[in-house]
């Protein structure tokens, strides 16, 4: 798979392709159904297939968000990370810049997918929209299809429980915790990933020593409390329990991210990690004291290990 990333000195070097456009922040069920529509349509046919997205996240240069009230599913590291799991002849990430927001939808339509990237069929979900004034929707694409001959269609809403599938649902059940409904409309579990720093080592004294997470402060973050997680360390998988919080019991107001790595003893500071969510145990909560703690991260961590992950 080939990343690009901006197209200024860029020449495809495929005749034809299939591609799909969006901002793909979280490749949950619905972008999914995008790439199997996409890569159904260049097999066999002598096209590229194609991913056409964006870095930085539009929303951040749009002006609709900040880094904490609206972050981002998953990092661009994260993102390309997700884009390897499929057979893609490239992913194209443009800079989104004040200057492409303003570009209507025809020149978007002719300099880049046309021209840049020789699009002979174009596939859209069902909300999707490019261009000033989102004027590049569904019906656009079909009336310059005739004028521009490519071959254009729209795949319908993906739901799961009867909702239909969004980053923004899947942003708002992690952030109250519901890392298990979010996971049901990924269509994977999400994870974070991050490096390994210094800690007060609480913890360890506890008998309870923590990897604590340094992580990119564009990510979304699961709601406080504690969670059973799966830990990837140099492609070796660990269960670990997790806190995510600000640890009243001892009296913090900084936002910390904990993983209790269960049956692991070595030192891993600045080594980098990527945590998955699989189901939340309870609330962040108070204790009376190290002792009155200690005794529910042992009920905690029985729980963790039941839990298939």
């Amino acid at each position: 798979m080939r990343v690009v990333h901006g197209l200024s000195d860029f020449e495809a070097p495929w005749e034809s392709s299939a591609l799909t456009l969006g901002v793909f922040d979280g490749l949950h069920r619905g972008h999914q159904e995008l790439i199997k529509k996409l890569q159904k349509r260049s097999r066999g046919k002598n096209r590229a297939n194609i991913i056409v997205t964006y870095n930085p996240h539009p929303d951040f240069v749009l002006g609709k968000r900040n880094n904490r009230t609206a972050a981002e599913l998953f990092t661009l590291a994260e993102k390309i990370s997700l884009f390897q799991m499929y057979n893609f002849d490239a992913v194209i990430f443009l800079p989104f810049t004040a200057e492409l927001a303003r570009m209507t939808a025809l020149r978007y339509l002719r300099e880049i997918l046309l021209d840049k990237l020789k699009a002979g069929h174009i596939i859209i979900g069902y909300d999707q929209c490019f261009g000033r004034g989102r004027k590049g929707d569904f019906k656009f694409l079909k009336q310059m299809s005739g004028r521009y001959n490519f071959r254009v269609e729209q795949i319908r809403a993906v739901r799961v429980g009867g909702v239909i599938v969004s980053s923004t649902a899947i942003r708002a059940h992690l952030e109250s915790g519901e890392v298990e409904k979010a996971n049901r409309m990924l269509g994977h579990d999400f994870f974070v990933t991050g490096t390994v720093v210094r800690g007060d080592e609480r913890g360890r004294i506890l008998g309870f020593p923590t990897a604590n997470l340094d992580i990119s402060e564009t990510k979304v973050i699961p709601g406080e409390g504690v969670y059973a997680a799966r830990l990837e360390r140099g492609g070796t998988q660990y269960r670990a329990m997790v806190n995510i919080g600000y640890r009243p019991t001892f009296g913090k107001n900084l936002l910390s991210v904990e993983a209790n790595i269960l049956d692991f003893s070595e030192t891993i500071y600045g080594e980098q990690v990527r945590l998955y969510f699989i189901k939340r145990i309870r609330d962040e909560i108070r204790f009376s004291g190290a002792e009155a703690l200690k005794a529910r991260l042992e009920i905690d961590r029985a729980i963790v290990r039941k839990i298939k992950l």
